[in-house]
């Protein structure tokens, strides 16, 4: 018997510039028998939440991929909802890079010092802060395991490979096409994978070509592309790629 199926919520697949009007990066994901965590936690991801009908308050573990904004700059508003809306008591794991816990307090408290500075917070937030170097089978409880591999972007770009319900999930964050990129994905039932671009670019973001150019090399089953615009998704539905769909806001996918 296959293993029950766990569900996958994009609440944004968006880049830096909401181009098009996508979401900020964030993905929602309830293991089938386990309680639901969060993949970074971009600018709107509490609009998000409210527009798809997830509640914020089931969150006990939020993962970080990196330290831009992007990516982290909802973090404050999900903190004020804790507070004010969900009144909540229990603790909430972060897991991230180093220098998660400083850079997400900084932001918390430049927003709303007078709410979270001196230990003011009703609720622990109990940070776990990453090497940014291959680790294998971290513990983040309730019977989640998770891998962890270094990709190229930015210096605490991290890539995870989560163990859900009996399947594997990775997702890259943001990252150029590396080694480390095809180290993450080998095996996955589903990468979600950062797709910035239709071109090579200069930058450090992987595109449509890479993908297209690439696909054999990574050998994820099936891949969901995200931070993204409307003219990549545009180009793969004109060209589609066997088991590579493009993310949208509010796409739910079963794993």
């Amino acid at each position: 018997m296959p293993d029950p199926e766990s569900k996958i919520l994009f609440l944004g697949t968006g880049n830096a510039f909401n181009t098009d009007g996508r979401a900020s990066q964030s993905i929602w994901v309830e293991p089938n028998g386990g309680t639901p965590f969060l993949v970074d936690t971009g600018p709107t991801v509490l609009a998000s939440m409210n527009r798809y009908g997830v509640d914020p308050d089931e969150l006990d573990r939020v993962f970080i991929t990196h330290l831009h904004g992007d990516h982290i700059a909802g973090w404050p508003f999900l903190i004020l909802h804790s507070l004010f809306l969900a009144r909540r008591a229990r603790p909430l794991k972060v897991f991230g890079p180093r220098g998660t816990k400083q850079r997400l307090e900084t932001l918390a408290t430049t927003c709303y010092e007078e709410l979270v500075s001196d230990g003011s917070l009703a609720f622990e937030i109990d940070y776990h802060e990453l090497a940014v170097t291959e680790i294998s089978g971290v513990d983040a409880g309730a019977g989640l395991h998770f891998d962890v591999v270094p990709v190229e972007h930015h210096p605490t770009s991290i890539g995870y490979r989560f163990r859900v319900a009996g399947n594997t999930i990775g997702v890259s964050g943001d990252t150029r096409w590396c080694p480390g990129l095809e180290k993450l994905a080998k095996g996955c039932d589903l990468l979600i994978l950062e797709c910035t671009c239709l071109e090579k670019p200069d930058f450090a973001h992987v595109s449509l070509e890479e993908v297209r150019g690439g696909l054999d090399r990574l050998g994820a089953k099936r891949l969901a592309l995200v931070h993204l615009s409307d003219d990549v998704a545009r180009a793969l539905a004109q060209k589609p790629i066997p088991d590579v769909v493009a993310a949208e806001d509010g796409m739910i996918l079963a794993v």
